[in-house]
C-alpha cells in the first residue's frame, strides 16, 4: 500500500502497519485513556477507537527522527499532541453541533454537551500532565501556543460567520490558527526534543504551517466536491454553517458571481437550492480548481522548507506526506 492510499483510510491499525513507530503512540494511548473513570473512560476510549489517522504524532516522530534515532522524549511528546488533537475535535464537535466525525457518532451526540466538554478538557489536562516534565517543558511552549492560536482561530471564526468583507490574508491567519500552528509545534517538538538546531527547528515550523495550509484548504475543497459518507458529515457544512472558506472567498472576488454571493450571504440562510447554486458556481468560475492550485503552492513551500534538512527516509516520509494532501478524498 502506497502512502497516498494510507492516507485515504481512517483505520488505525494500517497506520500502525505502515509506520511501526505509531505502535507505541497506541499503547501509551489506550494505557493512558483507560487509567480514567466512569463515563470519561467510556468516552475517551470510544473516541480512540473511532480511529484517526495519527498524522500529529507521525510528524513529531519523523521530524525529530530526521536528526536522531526514537527516544522517548519524542515519544511522549507525540502522545501529547495527538491528546490535544482529540480533545480540540471533541471541543469542535460541540461547538458545532456536530453529530457525525469519520463517518461515526461524535461524542457529544453520543453523551451529550456535557459530558463531551469535560472529556475534552480531561484529555487536555492528560496531555499537559505528559508535558509538565522538566525534560519536556520547551516542548510545552509550542502546544501553549498551538491551544492559544486553536481558541482565537474558533472565537474569530464565530464572529465571522456570513461576513462578505474577509480577505484572503485573514483566512490564511485563521487556518494558521486553527490547523497550521498545531501542525508546526509537533514538527518543532520533534526536532527540538533530537537537538536539531534553531534554523533546522525553524525549517520545520515552515514545514508544518504550510502542510497545515494545504490540508485546510483541500477540506474546504472537499466541503462541495466530497460525499457525505466519506466526509462523515454534510456536504456544504461549512458554508452552512456560514464559515468562510477560500473557494468561497475566491467567488466573492468573481466580477460575474461576486454581488449575487453577497446577497445570499447577507441573509444568513442557504436553502438546499441555494448550496446547489453556489456549488455550480464555484466550478463555472473556477474557484475550485483556484483553491487546489493555491493549495499546491502551500505544499511545494513545504517540501521546500525541508531542503536544508539532511537527507533520510524520515525527510522523505514527510516530503511524500506532503504530496499525499493533494490526493485527499475525505
Amino acid at each position: 500500500m502506497s502512502i497516498q492510499q494510507l492516507y485515504k483510510s481512517t483505520d488505525t491499525a494500517t497506520n500502525t502497519f505502515q509506520f511501526p513507530e505509531l505502535i507505541f503512540v497506541e499503547d501509551q494511548l489506550q494505557n493512558i485513556l483507560s487509567k480514567a473513570d466512569g463515563l470519561i473512560q467510556q468516552t475517551c476510549l470510544n473516541l480512540l477507537q473511532s480511529g484517526g489517522k495519527r498524522v500529529r504524532p507521525l510528524l513529531t516522530l519523523y521530524s525529530g527522527m530526521c536528526f536522531a534515532p526514537l527516544n522517548p522524549l519524542m515519544l511522549k511528546a507525540s502522545v501529547a499532541a495527538e491528546l490535544i488533537h482529540m480533545a480540540s475535535l471533541i471541543h469542535d464537535d460541540v461547538i458545532d453541533k456536530s453529530e457525525m466525525r469519520r463517518g461515526k457518532p461524535t461524542t457529544n451526540s453520543l453523551y451529550g454537551d456535557y459530558a463531551a466538554v469535560l472529556t475534552g478538557d480531561y484529555l487536555f489536562a492528560e496531555a499537559f500532565n505528559i508535558l509538565s516534565s522538566e525534560q519536556l517543558l520547551s516542548s510545552m511552549k509550542f502546544f501553549v501556543e498551538a491551544i492559544q492560536a486553536m481558541c482565537n482561530g474558533e472565537v474569530n471564526q464565530a464572529e465571522e460567520q456570513f461576513s462578505v468583507t474577509i480577505g484572503t490574508d485573514h483566512y490564511f491567519k485563521r487556518i494558521a490558527q486553527k490547523t497550521g500552528i498545531l501542525l508546526a509545534a509537533c514538527c518543532q517538538s520533534g526536532a527540538q526534543l533530537a537537538n536539531a538546531g534553531a534554523e533546522e527547528i525553524l525549517c520545520f515550523r515552515e514545514f508544518g504551517l504550510n502542510i497545515g495550509y494545504a490540508y485546510q484548504i483541500t477540506d474546504d475543497i472537499l466541503d462541495f466536491r466530497g460525499d457525505s459518507m466519506s466526509l462523515g458529515k454534510p456536504v456544504g457544512a461549512d458554508l452552512l454553517n456560514g464559515n468562510m472558506t477560500l473557494p468561497i472567498l475566491y467567488l466573492l472576488d468573481n466580477p460575474i458571481y461576486g454581488n449575487w454571493l453577497r446577497e445570499i450571504l447577507r441573509t444568513r440562510q442557504i436553502t438546499d437550492q441555494g448550496l446547489f447554486s453556489i456549488t455550480e458556481a464555484l466550478l463555472n468560475a473556477g474557484c475550485l480548481e483556484h483553491a487546489y492550485l493555491t493549495a499546491t503552492q502551500c505544499v511545494n513551500k513545504a517540501k521546500a522548507s525541508l531542503s536544508k534538512i539532511p537527507a533520510s527516509p524520515y525527510r522523505t516520509a514527510l516530503i511524500t506526506l506532503s504530496d499525499s494532501i493533494m490526493q485527499r478524498t475525505f
